[in-house]
Order: structure tokens, then C-alpha cells, then sequence
């Protein structure tokens, strides 16, 4: 019997609770602005979070797919001031010596060129060829999409025709997804190589449209990169301690290509991808974290203001026999459906946010390797804490409000300010807590902007306005000739510069304005005591001073004629006299590097590239290593001294860069018709991507950021304002009744609640100068500055009397005596 009627009870609780969801729902029609404003509340918090930890999630706890990704390593080599010179290279001979160390599991090597698909008729397009070992694939351990991929067996050699397997992204773009596509022949430069597979979508190694085993032949000058994968258990530093003689043994025996007194820096696969980007990131993540706790606590308050602001109906209810039980049971359904909405609407802008972060992450922060989703144990993580929130602050009301005294119904206005008393202290502490959070978003984002405001406007030392820059393939053939090689180049660059909207064209093989190319050591023929000299050596064109209107400061330019000839002369910038030249006249002074000596087969180099090269010329300072390190001495010397493959030019348009790109691309088309761009933009492109692209996007998150915590925080502040001014109208009838004025008034319902944003503010403001440090998510950001926080301060106050104006003038336009009647 007792059974029966518990398992009536369990039936009958049903009923009463779609009776108080059917109530819940009629109670948030009435008060859809409420319900807006809690939702949205909970929407922004938990959309932000969990995109946002979504992309750390992706590209830091597991960005890569690779079998035994933690001990793959990239094997770094650094200069004397801790900047990175290049990666491991080696020969045939040096790979063996890499695998037999005993800290080393497995090795693999790359080397990559820009190749033209060709077809037939069509116009050759870019590919980015790599070349790897044969054991590319079982060192990695991840199967293919379609067909199968290269093994050691696979290696090069004999009459085996060249095979090749495709990336997944070339596949899709250039085959629409065929899934014939095993099977069929591709032909780079003109050689075919039977396609036997499609790689999986998350193998971007080296971000190659076509993976091919290389043919590594026992050429000591043919130098490839070593990746390399750590035995279990064995440390960065032992393995520095076994390569280091390596490098150093190679240093002796091959200089040139193993420039002295370089170390060996070993990084992880998400160091090296990063960048320096994961502490921006882990701060964005605590950023919006914040986000989420001023949305939980936005919440709080309106729940709490809500519950305090219903006590008549409850005391209603109670004296008509509503119990205990019942009335806390509806306050609780309430909370619980407001969470649930606002998880369900932050579920639904966590997927559009992660889809934008994804699309708007700067291009090379990132592993390409990384999947950025919606990770479901986040996902329900962050709703629960929206649900705990809604039923904390929920319950505290509903313990409150459920056993009213009854003859608060005679007493109505006295029980409301009661009501007020005893809910202010929480109100205020609530808002205080907001504001804290407010200011030290505010903090983050000044600080933010003010790196990306300040990488703008640093000055290259050169104009970029209608500049592009493009890499052309050079025509293939037989001829490798050091004078063949030049000839061509220089009719590229002349077949660019008479196209329709170009002004000027120039070669640059080494230098990428504002960032940096090829270093080297240097010699000066003043200072032979000066052993440790090193300098950007900048291989470029005649006319690339003009191109760029970098400023000549002493001297003369070299001509056309010198650099056709390969003439020994060259021009130092400002920088260069500086730190070497001091005291001295730079005109007719000698500077040589033995790094200019490379023995590359691929490259051509005129003659005695390594001797020395009379200085006939100053120009001023250009950007040669970034935006934010100072510009290094550079020697600039005839393009023609070493000649790559392929040209790279740079331009200036007469006007849009767009239009001056497809002019060219046309008339180098029409001049050869296997010739093909393999890149090409603006370079004001390249700016705003690589030169201040993280801080812009750190700037536009974190400024979103503030943005949506002031919007929270005023809505916060309006509620409790508002909430304020209903509970006391009669005590501000009365006392304008008395001849109180309206001021008088304003200046009342304020005063309490600038009291309170002005402690957060001071509390936040305490927090922001000592968590600076954290705070500052940009590289070069700093919080400490005092204009900065006090303009966080003003916009804060800003909005703060912005969301109590209204509530401030509403309770001055009381009319007395209907106010003294209001029960």
C-alpha cells in the first residue's frame, strides 16, 4: 500500500510541473524584457567561452593528428642573440649521422619548390611540390584518405616511375573531390607522376599540395631539412647535448653552410606553430571567462531584484494556501527555463563564433593541422554552469519569498522597502563584482588596441601605397647558365614594368619589405678586428631604391649596367653605418661575406660572389626585420650576384594594385606562356596579415569583449536602479511632498550607485596594474600606463550614469500625491 501511494505521488508530481512551466511561461511573457535581458545574459557568457575555448582547445591541447606528436621535435639553430638563423639541414652523409644518434627514434627529410601543374593547353598553375624521404608516411602514422601513400620501399631509384600522393586540400580545390583520382597521372613540370592516394584532411605537413619521395643523391651540397622524433623518455636537453657536436663538426668541415658558433634550440611541434601565440591566447580564454562570470552575475542580480519585487503576489498566493513547497518550486522552474534558454541560444552562437574565429585567426599563429570545433565536454561543461547559476540564485529568492508573512498584505509598501534592505547589501556586492570584471576587460583591450594602434603607425622607411609584390615561376629549360639566368630575369622584370598601370618595377630575391631575408656574417675592410659583424644582405635590382622611395643619404646607386656586369659594388643603410662605420666615411669602404658563397646547385652565382664589394652608397633606414625589432644593417647588392629559380617582384601601381596585378599577369603570359605567378598581393595585404594581423585580431576580440561586458554591466546597474526606484516611491513622494527638489532626487538615486561602480572601479583598477603582466595579450601591450586606465575609467563611469539617467529621471518626475497613495 505504501508503495501504491508513493508511485501516485511520482505520477501526480508531473502534472504540477507543467502546470508551473505553463505558469513560468505566462510570468516571462509579462516580463519579456526581464527575460530578454537574463537570456542574452547567459547567451553572450557561453557563447564567447566556449568558442573561444574551442579554438584553445584545437590549436594547443590537440592540434595534431600525427602518431607520437608530443616527441616530434623541430631541431632549431639559433644565433648568439637568441634569434632563430633556420632549421637543421643536412646531406645523405649527415642524415645517417642524425639517425644513429641514440636519442634520435626516426628522422625524415623535406625539401620544397614551387612547380606548375601543367595540362595540355591550360595555364599553369602554382603547386607547392615537397620532397620527402620515403619514410614520410610511417613516421607520421596516419592513414590516407583514398588509395595508399609512399613507404621506404618507394624510394627512388632504378626505372620506377615517379608517384606522388595528394593533399587533401589540392585534391578538392583542383579535382572537385574525384574519387577516381588514384590512379590518374599529374604532371609538375612537365614530368608525370601516377597519383596512389589522397592524404587524410588533417595531414598539411609542410602545408604541400603534392607529397613526392625525394631522390636524394650524394651530393654533399644538396641539403634538405631533418625533422626529427625523440626515443621515449629522453629530454630536450640530452638530445641538444648529442646534436650540438653534430652542428659544431659540421661548422668546421662545410662554413659556408654552417655558419660558426650557431646552438641548438629544440622546440615542439605547438611551439614552433604558435609562434609565441599561446600566452595571447590562454589570456583571451581568461578574458572571456570574465565575460561569462559578468553574465552569471548579470543574472544574478535580475533574478534576485525580480524574486525580491514579487513578495505581495507571494504573500497572495500564501494567504489563498500555497505552500512553502509550492511557491519555490515555481521560483526554481522559472530560473531553470531562463538557464535553458540562454544555454540554448549560447549553443547556438558558440558554433557562428567558433566559424568566425576560425575564419579570422591569424594565418601562420596556428598548427594547420588543428580541427577548431565545438567540443562537446565544453559545450555541456559551460551550460552546467549556466543551469548551477540559474538555480543558485533561484533558490536563494525562493527560500526567501516562500513562507511570507501574511500581513504583508496590509503592509505592502513597508514589506517592500524591507524587501530592499535586505537585498541591497547582495545587489551591491553583485554590481561591484561586475565592475571589477568590467575594468579589467577594459584594461586588456586599451592595452590591446594600443599595440595594434602602435604597429600601424610605425614607420617602414618606405612607402607601401599601390605596392604588390609577385613570385614568378622562370621558364624551364636546359640552359642554367649564371648569364642565361640573369638575362631572363631582367626581361621579366621589364615585361612587368611596361604593363598598363605600373610605374615601376623592381627584383628583390632576399628581401620582403618590412621583413627579413637572408643573414650573414660580414667583414668590413676598416675594422679587421670586427669578427662578429652580421648584417640583412639584401639581393635586389637597380631601381628598387626608386620603386620603394627609400631615400638615398650619401653616394650614388648602382646602374643597370653594374648589376647586368655583376659588378662588386653595394649600398649600405643608415643602421649599417651606424654600428659598424662609426666615425668614419663609408664612401669607398669594402665589405664582403663568405655567406654569399653558397654551393647550391639550384642556384647560380656570378663570379667571386664572397669577395669584396666597394661601398658606393647610404640609404636611409627600411623595415628588414618586422615591425617591432629594430631595423638591422643591411648590405644591399645586385640581384644578379645569385640567382634563384624563380624571380620575385616588386611593383608600384599608378593606381588600384588589383588592376595593375592583372595587367601584369596578362603580359608575362603573353611573353611566355609557361610562366605562371605563384603569389601574388598588395602589400599592404601582407601588412595588415603578417605585420600587425594577431594584434588586429587580438585588439577587435578583446575590444568585442569589453564592449559586451559594459553592455552587461549597464544592464545590471539599470535593473537594480530600477528595481530601486519602485521599491521607494513613496519615499520619494513623501519627500518631494516635503519640497525636496527634483536634483535633490537625481542626485539620491545616483549617489548609492556611482558609491558603488566608483569602489569596483578602484578594486579593478587595483587588479588591472596587478595582474599587467597577464593582462597584456599582445606582445608589446603594456596596462601600466595611466592614460589608458583612466580612460577605462571615464567609460566606465561614462555608462554607468548613462544606465542610471533614466531610472534617476523617472524617479524625479514622481507625481507626490499619487506616489503617498501607492500601497
Amino acid at each position: 500500500m505504501d508503495a501504491f501511494f508513493r508511485q501516485s505521488r511520482s505520477f501526480s508530481f508531473l502534472p504540477a510541473l507543467l502546470r508551473d512551466i505553463g505558469y513560468s511561461l505566462r510570468q516571462l511573457r509579462r516580463a519579456r524584457g526581464f527575460a530578454a535581458v537574463v537570456v542574452g545574459s547567459l547567451a553572450l557568457g557561453i557563447g564567447a567561452s566556449v568558442a573561444v575555448f574551442s579554438v584553445v582547445r584545437a590549436v594547443l591541447l590537440d592540434p595534431f593528428p600525427y602518431k607520437n606528436a608530443d616527441r616530434m621535435v623541430h631541431v632549431e639553430l639559433r644565433q648568439k642573440n637568441s634569434d632563430r638563423y633556420g632549421y637543421l639541414v643536412v646531406n645523405s652523409t649527415q642524415f645517417r649521422d642524425v639517425q644513429s644518434l641514440p636519442a634520435v627514434d626516426d628522422v625524415f627529410l623535406m625539401d620544397e619548390r614551387m612547380q606548375a601543374l601543367t595540362a595540355g593547353d591550360a595555364v599553369p598553375v602554382s603547386v607547392t611540390a615537397g620532397y620527402y624521404s620515403a619514410n614520410l608516411f610511417t613516421y607520421m602514422g596516419v592513414p590516407p584518405l583514398l588509395g595508399r601513400e609512399f613507404t621506404p620501399a618507394d624510394a627512388p631509384g632504378g626505372n620506377a616511375s615517379p608517384i606522388a600522393v595528394l593533399s587533401y586540400r589540392f585534391w578538392k580545390s583542383q579535382y572537385g573531390g574525384r574519387l577516381d583520382i588514384v590512379g590518374q597521372r599529374v604532371s609538375l613540370d612537365h614530368v608525370a607522376y601516377t597519383v596512389i592516394g589522397v592524404a587524410a584532411p588533417r595531414f598539411t605537413w609542410g602545408d604541400s599540395d603534392v607529397y613526392i619521395p625525394g631522390n636524394f643523391t650524394a651530393d654533399p651540397h644538396y641539403y634538405m631539412n631533418a625533422f626529427v622524433r625523440l626515443k621515449p623518455g629522453v629530454s630536450y636537453a640530452a638530445a641538444t647535448a648529442q646534436l650540438q657536436p653534430l652542428l659544431d663538426r659540421y661548422a668546421k668541415q662545410d662554413p659556408a653552410n654552417y655558419p660558426q658558433n650557431r646552438k641548438i634550440v629544440i622546440q615542439s611541434l605547438t611551439e614552433e606553430a604558435m609562434h609565441g601565440f599561446t600566452t595571447p591566447l590562454l589570456v583571451l580564454f581568461a578574458a572571456v571567462l570574465l565575460l561569462l562570470l559578468i553574465g552569471c552575475a548579470n543574472v544574478s542580480i535580475l533574478i534576485l531584484a525580480r524574486g525580491a519585487a514579487r513578495q505581495h503576489e507571494f504573500a497572495v498566493r500564501s494567504s489563498i494556501g500555497a505552500s512553502r513547497g509550492r511557491i519555490a518550486r515555481q521560483l526554481l522552474t522559472e530560473s531553470v527555463m531562463l538557464s535553458l534558454l540562454g544555454s540554448a541560444v549560447g549553443v547556438l552562437l558558440a558554433y557562428g563564433g567558433v566559424a568566425w574565429l576560425a575564419g579570422h585567426m591569424p594565418e601562420y599563429s596556428f598548427p594547420h593541422e588543428a580541427y577548431i570545433h565545438v567540443n562537446q565536454t565544453v559545450l555541456l561543461f559551460a551550460v552546467a554552469i549556466a543551469l548551477l547559476t540559474g538555480i543558485l540564485f533561484g533558490l536563494s529568492p525562493a527560500l526567501q519569498l516562500s513562507r511570507p508573512d501574511v500581513g504583508t498584505l496590509m503592509q505592502g509598501a513597508s514589506s517592500r522597502l524591507a524587501g530592499t534592505l535586505r537585498g541591497h547589501l547582495t545587489h551591491r556586492l553583485l554590481i561591484a563584482g561586475q565592475v571589477v570584471l568590467t575594468m579589467l576587460l577594459l584594461a586588456g583591450a586599451g592595452a590591446a588596441m594600443r599595440a595594434f594602434v602602435g604597429l600601424v603607425h610605425t614607420s617602414l622607411g618606405f612607402d607601401p601605397n599601390r605596392i604588390f609584390f609577385m613570385g614568378v615561376s622562370s621558364p624551364k629549360g636546359a640552359n642554367r647558365s649564371w648569364q642565361y639566368v640573369s638575362a631572363q630575369q631582367e626581361l621579366l622584370r621589364q615585361t612587368a614594368e611596361n604593363a598598363p598601370g605600373v610605374a615601376g618595377a623592381a627584383l628583390s630575391t632576399t628581401w620582403q619589405p618590412p621583413f627579413g631575408g637572408y643573414r650573414g656574417i660580414v667583414q668590413v675592410s676598416s675594422k679587421p678586428g670586427l669578427t662578429d659583424a652580421q648584417a640583412s644582405l639584401s639581393l635586389v635590382s637597380y631601381n628598387i631604391f626608386s620603386t620603394l622611395q627609400i631615400p638615398l643619404l650619401e653616394g650614388r646607386f648602382f646602374t643597370r649596367s653594374e648589376e647586368a656586369a655583376g659588378a662588386h659594388v653595394a649600398l649600405v643603410n643608415r643602421a649599417f653605418v651606424r654600428q659598424y662605420l662609426s666615425g668614419g666615411d663609408p664612401l669607398g669602404q669594402s665589405v664582403r661575406s663568405s655567406a654569399l658563397k653558397i654551393g647550391n646547385p639550384v642556384l647560380v652565382s656570378a663570379d667571386s660572389p664572397d669577395a669584396w664589394l666597394q661601398i658606393i652608397g647610404v640609404v636611409d633606414d627600411a623595415r628588414n626585420d618586422g615591425l617591432d625589432k629594430p631595423v638591422l644593417p643591411a648590405v644591399y647588392l645586385p640581384s644578379t650576384f645569385i640567382l634563384a629559380p624563380n624571380s620575385f617582384l616588386l611593383l608600384r601601381a599608378t593606381g588600384d594594385p588589383e588592376t595593375a596585378m592583372r595587367a601584369v599577369g596578362a603580359s608575362l603570359h603573353r611573353l611566355n606562356p609557361e610562366l605562371f605567378i605563384l603569389q601574388q598581393h598588395p602589400l599592404n595585404w601582407l601588412l595588415d596579415t603578417e605585420g600587425w594581423g594577431r594584434e588586429k585580431f587580438l585588439a577587435s576580440l578583446f575590444a568585442l569583449f569589453a564592449v559586451l561586458a559594459l553592455a552587461l554591466s549597464a544592464a545590471g546597474i539599470y535593473s537594480v536602479v530600477s528595481y530601486t526606484v519602485s521599491q521607494r516611491t513613496r519615499e520619494f513622494g513623501v519627500r518631494m511632498a516635503l519640497g525636496a527638489p527634483r536634483a535633490g532626487v537625481i542626485r539620491l538615486v545616483l549617489q548609492s550607485s556611482l558609491v558603488t561602480v566608483a569602489a569596483g572601479a578602484g578594486i579593478g583598477l587595483v587588479l588591472s596594474l596587478a595582474l599587467s603582466k597577464v593582462l597584456a595579450a599582445a606582445e608589446h601591450a603594456s596596462v601600466r600606463d595611466p592614460v589608458l586606465l583612466l580612460a577605462a575609467c571615464a567609460v566606465l563611469f561614462a555608462v554607468t550614469a548613462l544606465a542610471c539617467l533614466y531610472p534617476a529621471w523617472r524617479a524625479a518626475s514622481i507625481d507626490p500625491m499619487q506616489a503617498i497613495r501607492t500601497e
